[in-house]
């Protein structure tokens, strides 16, 4: 009877999203590596949440790990994932959050927070410490599997103006800052080396190894 409903549950589901022009593709079962983007983020995840909890030494009751993974979930959906609108001068970007909430969620943390924040007798400063640690070990390993730099062995295709990007520096939790190319400097094999990017609050150089393209631009 449970599966019966459940199965009711999906194919109206999957007829309301017809309707409106959406269409549910599912993998085969036992198929993981049809989902092999998001299957390597969870494995990434799951990673640095390991390593901060075991090289922290937290011991977190229910309530704790459970506003952990909240934070993890926020820092997560927060990614930018494309442009929001079709205006270049529009820097703003789109996120999971804003699939999932209608906005874009937190922006920075409530605070700063430091190492002997993981013993202290508050545990929220606790959870939003170790929230930081998590934040801090995966923008280094996740912001590298955009990039996907390989061994030059034929011309790619170099940054270009007006493409956006998402910039690789160290920031504060939520803070992902992204802009458009204003400028491209080349070498003497026409290869472009470092940019300008102008960001909402004011124009960066950066070199092309701390950038991931998030869309190219459509200026030819």
């Amino acid at each position: 009877m449970k599966e019966n409903i459940q199965k009711w549950n999906t194919d109206k589901i999957r007829d309301n999203m017809l309707q409106i022009s959406i269409q549910w593709e599912f993998n085969p079962p036992s198929g993981s590596h049809f989902g092999g983007v998001w299957e390597r983020l969870i494995r990434s995840v799951r990673q640095v949440l390991y390593s901060v909890m075991h090289e922290q030494n937290a011991k977190l009751d229910d309530e704790g790990l459970q506003t952990l993974f909240c934070e993890v979930e926020a820092i997560l959906n927060g990614r930018p994932l494309t442009e929001a609108s079709d205006n270049v001068t529009d820097l703003r970007v789109l996120t999971p959050n804003h699939l999932l909430l209608l906005q874009p969620g937190e922006y920075f943390p409530p605070g700063t927070f430091v190492a002997t924040d993981n013993y202290a007798r508050r545990r929220w400063r606790q959870i939003q410490y170790l929230s930081d640690i998590f934040w801090n070990r995966w923008t280094k390993e996740y912001l590298p599997l955009l990039q996907g730099r390989q061994k030059w062995m034929k011309k790619r295709r170099n940054m270009q103006t007006g493409d956006l990007v998402l910039i690789a520096d160290s920031t504060p939790r939520h803070a992902w800052i992204t802009g458009r190319i204003q400028e491209v400097v080349k070498d003497k094999h026409d290869i472009v080396r470092f940019v300008k990017v102008k960001t909402p609050s004011n124009v960066l150089t950066r070199p092309v190894t701390k950038l991931v393209l998030l869309l190219e631009s459509d200026i030819e």
